[in-house]
């Protein structure tokens, strides 16, 4: 299982790609042979998603990601389902609402207007 390296995803402004070395990587030039010269010896790029629409949270996914899967781990979660459905899953709320499982959740505790840390 491969670890995904935060400095090997890219963003297009539509798509987030990621172009690091896994398990399941095919060099350019076996997956598209007369590719240009540059790319030889590149891993191809895996589609990680696609933002369409409105807001693009994609830093929040990158670290969504990282912190809860492996590369071979997301692209299987994604074949089964939807980018989407596979960050819901770990936790991110949207909107680049992402609550990572190590922090400490915060409480408001009705009638006394106090917040607390536990």
């Amino acid at each position: 299982m491969t670890k995904f390296d935060k400095e090997q995803f890219t963003w297009d402004g539509m798509y987030l790609m990621y172009r690091g070395r896994h398990s399941q990587s095919v060099n350019m030039e076996v997956a598209r042979p007369g590719c240009h010269p540059s790319w030889n010896g590149l891993p191809q790029p895996s589609f990680i998603a696609r933002f369409k629409y409105g807001s693009k949270p994609w830093k929040s996914w990158v670290k969504a990601i990282i912190e809860n899967y492996t590369v071979e781990e997301y692209l299987a979660e994604v074949k089964s389902s939807s980018p989407l459905e596979a960050v819901n899953k770990v936790g991110y709320s949207g909107s680049g609402r992402y609550f990572s499982k190590k922090a400490a959740p915060v409480v408001l505790y009705p009638n006394t207007m106090t917040w607390t840390v536990e």
